[in-house]
């Protein structure tokens, strides 16, 4: 339900059912019995919406941050990744070009195989293999020299926090709200929507036109709810930007060592 079909038929369900509910009370309820129920219907409309609208306004902003968290373990996913590619350039000609490798290889990993899945909410298997070869190359680095040593603790450390970063996003990726949640979101629309017949109107059509305004606003909250709670799925789904950004304008550079090593050497001598 966080596709633009989704959306519009979650509308016309919505629309739908309201109007026929409208209908069926205004054919079987005469408006003076209404009428008389306006007073306390008005209290309960007031009481009830207005906790219905913090209750969903609450979840959607909870759903949003989620979403925003979802976006900032990747960038931050990548961005570690990125470290790695470059400082592995600062290592010997066995370490440089492995490491380098290894970091392309899980960039196409996340990027062609672990993105479909995370928008099928499939758990995910395969890109474990290549981060485990990424750790296995990185503390197998031996230094050649204090430089090379502080460089593969700066590996370390970049490491260890892509590890934290891509297992929040891929829980994030396989979790969405349980469907008592859901449960509750509906009856609390339905309500909501029911009590709005209470206040009879003498023209049909204005009554009809404000019970499916009401019932759009409802319909679409309740789909934005529903596409920030799947973040990597739907119409706002979060798109692999900055490893994409990373293959195509970080990664085609070559394995050859740092020129400044080579100047260093040969001041040196």
């Amino acid at each position: 339900m966080y596709t633009l079909a989704h959306a519009a038929l979650l509308i016309f369900g919505f629309v739908s059912l309201a109007l026929v509910g409208q209908w069926v009370v205004n054919r079987f309820i005469k408006k003076e019995e209404l009428e008389q129920h306006h007073s306390a219907g008005e209290a309960m409309m007031g009481v009830v919406g207005t906790l219905f609208a913090v209750l969903l306004g609450f979840m959607i902003a909870s759903a949003m941050d989620r979403y925003n968290d979802a976006r900032m373990h990747d960038e931050q996913e990548a961005s570690n990744v990125a470290s790695i590619f470059r400082v592995a350039r600062g290592l010997s000609d066995v370490d440089r070009p492995r490491l380098r490798q290894i970091c392309r290889q899980y960039v196409d990993d996340v990027i062609e195989k672990e993105w479909p899945l995370m928008e099928e909410r499939v758990k995910i298997n395969h890109g474990w293999k290549t981060y485990q070869e990424l750790w296995e190359a990185t503390v197998a680095v031996v230094p050649e020299n204090d430089r090379q040593s502080n460089l593969q603790q700066g590996l370390i450390a970049s490491m260890q926090s892509l590890g934290e970063h891509r297992r929040a996003r891929i829980l994030l990726a396989q979790t969405t709200m349980q469907p008592a949640l859901w449960l509750i979101v509906g009856l609390g629309a339905v309500i909501v929507i029911v009590l709005s017949y209470i206040f009879a109107s003498e023209f049909p059509r204005i009554q009809g036109a404000m019970t499916t305004l009401v019932a759009t606003a409802m319909a679409l909250n309740i789909w934005l709810l529903s596409a920030y709670s799947n973040p990597y799925s739907g119409e706002l789904k979060i798109k692999p930007t900055m490893f994409l950004l990373l293959k195509e304008s970080v990664m085609p550079v070559p394995d050859t060592a740092s020129r400044y090593l080579h100047d260093a050497k040969e001041a040196s001598k």
